[in-house]
């Protein structure tokens, strides 16, 4: 069992739901569970069942998507109701992002939440300062006081999630390597997460249960989790705005790679030679080449689409997208500033 205690403890192994979990549940006997719709949370679910099985757990299902300001007072008033302080997220960012969400509040209030986020994907592990409600700006929320981090939670997962999600991270990785903020930890976290994304990723997809790759690929999401402390950027920006607009079959982390790609161009000339050390790790010393080829023949390579117009964007609310995108605070994290007039020309190149 392996226990990482940067900005979050963390618990990073196989079998971590019952190797850790119990040990550290042994101070509560009721706790608030909060769960949502990510693929392979039943299974994930009744493992944390069993494993708390002297726990009274009250059980509250998160709607679909981000997590939302508008739940918290119900949730507060439910934990006071129950008389516990111990929150348990089981799920992806609905689950993990309401309880921080929850703990955000109630520490306004002055009040101590314990948190435990058992993440069932690997978009979300609770590890990023900031949390992205439905219906509000981003604020920085306490991280979980514990993170259960068991790879083997992903052999549920379906590979076409599994690879925009993967994607999704991975773009946050490298906009938080290349963001001008100063962090040398963060800056090695997201390479190395780049590095070891690129690597297994493409294994796991063809491999669905091959337990190296799967366990590979966890730790890619946990690391790049960590850069997060560092920044996100203009892709992040970007994305937010169309994500609502996306047809049916299509996912948030489809809109990544050619976002990143036209963002890259963008930028490149304010990033000195890091995009060079990205595109690097992403063609795996193969030769020289630019970030945003790296990106597109990575896309490619695990079946995600490469422009915007094969998603089916509506070039027609480009406008409204690039006003958004440059007034969202991810935007101030960019290599060079961002105005709603750059931000057109880039969804253009994404076009």
């Amino acid at each position: 069992m392996t226990m990482i205690g940067y900005l979050a403890r963390t618990h990073f192994a196989e079998a971590a739901i019952e190797d850790a979990l119990p040990e550290e549940a042994g101070a509560f006997s009721a706790a608030m569970l909060l769960t949502d719709a990510e693929p392979g949370v039943d299974a994930t679910l009744e493992r944390v069942r069993q494993v708390l099985d002297r726990v009274s757990l009250t059980v509250r299902n998160m709607p679909a998507g981000a997590p939302m300001r508008a739940e918290t007072r119900s949730a507060l008033s439910c934990l006071a109701e129950i008389g516990t302080s111990t929150l348990v997220a089981v799920g992806g960012v609905a689950a993990i992002g309401q309880a921080r969400l929850v703990a955000g509040e109630a520490s306004r209030r002055g009040r101590r939440l314990t948190v435990i986020a058992v993440p069932v994907g690997v978009f979300d592990l609770g590890l990023g300062r900031h949390v992205r409600p439905r219906d509000g700006r981003p604020s920085i929320c306490p991280r979980p006081d514990l993170v259960i981090v068991d790879p083997t939670v992903l052999e549920h997962a379906p590979t076409r999630r599994l690879a925009a999600s993967a994607m999704a991270i991975m773009v946050h990785a490298i906009e938080a390597y290349a963001s001008p903020s100063y962090n040398p930890p963060a800056d090695g976290l997201a390479l190395e997460a780049v590095r070891r994304m690129t690597r297994w990723l493409p294994v796991v997809l063809g491999t669905p249960r091959h337990r190296e790759a799967l366990r590979e690929v966890m730790a890619a999401a946990m690391t790049a989790g960590l850069a997060l402390e560092k920044a996100v950027g203009g892709v992040d920006a970007l994305a937010l705005p169309i994500e609502p607009e996306l047809q049916a079959g299509f996912l948030p982390g489809d809109l990544h790679a050619p976002l990143l790609a036209a963002m890259a161009d963008f930028n490149a000339q304010a990033v000195g030679d890091r995009y060079a050390a990205l595109a690097a790790a992403l063609a795996s010393g193969k030769g020289k080449a630019s970030l945003s080829v790296e990106i597109g023949a990575f896309a490619r390579g695990i079946g995600l689409p490469t422009s915007l117009r094969e998603i089916g964007i509506d070039r027609d609310r480009f406008d409204r997208f690039a006003e958004m995108a440059a007034n969202d605070p991810a935007a101030l994290a960019n290599p060079r500033r961002l105005t709603p007039g750059d931000c057109r020309q880039i969804l253009e190149a994404a076009w």
